[in-house]
């Protein structure tokens, strides 16, 4: 099969992270092409046909538009899957002249024009699938590549860790907020890099939490401080099925989240808490953490099998077979 994975964006975020691991992934048993930022290139394997946009360009830019028909039309694409706004938008004014099927995947929680009537549609949660309107809608949850964690050195205490953009969604303020109010010894990491790094920093001296609260930018080995760690925390006012928790279930001893989209589908009860009992929820893992550390262990084997990304991958491609097969009767 030819599959062209379509990524219009330049942050590494977990979308994006996603899109770079499917598309790996599939390339080891089919033919891949990766329309995206150069920004990506090192993360893609060398069997992957990577074609480099300028996402500055306008969606509308007659030249950019043509480029990528071209593209598409020369590698003689069976599928097309498209992972952002700006993607799926560029492939509604060009498909009419591919006549490629094309699906989309939603990767969060707020409706989006750009999805409406769209024929085919993959949501990553039951929370995401709320927010689509399409003809057909398939569930797929995001899955990771595992990769063998080494144990690191932490600070000497109660190590917290937290990944993601430093980006007002993720709920970081809320986090280093309610680490003055925490009534034993830790020390939290966040890992992550993003436009809210000079807010958070001014919050952190403000609060003088400086020793006791680091931001270590972005990491390529998040899964050597999650196994390395006591706790990860998600703060998210919302997500649509955080690449982090997914990290969790494969690297964490214990992970509490709010209560967002995805840790909703994949989390007990009592690994999820309400933002403002964030601080009554840590409290409550340090007195009874080898309680909570079975309870997540119990997670942990319940889905570690279906949160791979050669499952995912797997499930993809049942979806892009379907779409080809029942095109193909049409014709």
């Amino acid at each position: 099969m030819r599959i062209v994975q379509f990524l219009h964006g330049n942050a590494l975020g977990g979308m994006e992270k996603f899109c770079l691991d499917l598309s790996n992934a599939l390339s080891e048993e089919h033919e891949v092409m990766l329309l995206a930022d150069p920004v990506f290139k090192h993360y893609c394997r060398e069997n992957i046909v990577f074609i480099p946009l300028d996402i500055e360009k306008s969606r509308n830019n007659l030249g950019l538009l043509f480029s990528i028909y071209s593209q598409i039309k020369v590698f003689q694409a069976d599928i097309i899957h498209a992972h952002k706004q700006n993607s799926i938008q560029i492939l509604k004014r060009i498909s009419p002249f591919l006549k490629v099927p094309y699906v989309a995947t939603k990767h969060d929680t707020q409706k989006k024009k750009a999805f409406y009537g769209l024929k085919y549609v993959i949501s990553i949660s039951d929370e995401t699938t709320k927010t689509i309107n399409a003809e057909n809608i398939y569930k797929i949850n995001n899955g990771i590549p595992y990769i063998k964690p080494k144990k690191i050195i932490l600070p000497d205490t109660f190590n917290i860790i937290s990944v993601g953009g430093l980006r007002k969604v993720k709920g970081f303020d809320i986090l280093i907020e309610s680490m003055a109010k925490i009534t034993f010894d830790f020390h939290l990491t966040i890992i992550g890099e993003g436009n809210e790094r000079q807010n958070l920093e001014r919050l952190i001296k403000t609060l003088d939490l400086e020793k006791k609260v680091s931001l270590l930018g972005f990491k390529d080995n998040v899964q050597d401080y999650l196994y390395s760690a006591d706790l990860q925390v998600i703060s998210s006012y919302s997500e649509g099925f955080s690449l982090a928790m997914v990290e969790g279930v494969f690297y964490s001893p214990v992970l509490v989240s709010t209560e967002v989209s995805g840790s909703k589908d994949i989390l007990s009860d009592t690994l999820l808490y309400k933002q403002k009992n964030i601080v009554e929820k840590l409290n409550e893992v340090s007195q009874k953490y080898t309680i909570y550390k079975q309870v997540f262990h119990d997670i942990k084997i319940a889905y570690q099998k279906t949160l791979t990304i050669d499952h995912c991958m797997h499930e993809h491609l049942k979806v892009y077979n379907t779409m080809i097969d029942y095109e193909s009767k049409k014709v």
